[in-house]
């Protein structure tokens, strides 16, 4: 019994952690197509994050494309990645930092399909950070 109750917590404690209790993916797919031309060790790395976002990993998917922003720091697309995983994470506060920083990439290399995308992205945090305000302000 007491082992039941522990596997039980343990288990709610690895999904909470790997997003918070009610709340879906924003962004249910990470953006494939580069930009750039990467390295054979960095493509591999940018691979194995897109793999870990689209099983819904996405601490395991900010930590590959951490690693390609490492090697490759012109990668608009992993920085891009990074912020649409720690938005389905719930951090928006880190999502909009990486998505901007994407955004400073894709207009440094002229990629304004890249631009677009962020935008929308960063549309749909803010309407949701707009819509948690709003159902957290009191009425009266």
């Amino acid at each position: 019994m007491v082992l039941g109750i522990l596997g039980f917590g343990m288990g709610s404690m690895l999904v909470a952690y790997r997003r918070p209790w009610g709340l879906t993916a924003l962004f249910p797919a990470p953006v494939a197509e580069l930009s750039l031309p990467l390295g054979d060790r960095s493509r591999a790395l940018f691979q194995a994050g897109i793999d870990a976002f689209e099983r819904g990993r996405y601490v395991q998917a900010i930590d590959q494309f951490s690693q390609v922003i490492a090697l490759e720091p012109a990668c608009a697309e992993a920085l891009h990645n990074g912020g649409l995983a720690y938005a389905n994470l719930g951090n928006d506060n880190l999502a909009v930092q990486a998505l901007l920083q994407a955004s400073d990439h894709y207009d440094q290399q002229g990629t304004k399909a890249g631009l677009d995308r962020v935008k929308y992205a960063l549309e749909q945090v803010a309407a949701r950070r707009a819509q948690a305000s709003k159902a957290a302000s009191p009425r009266g």
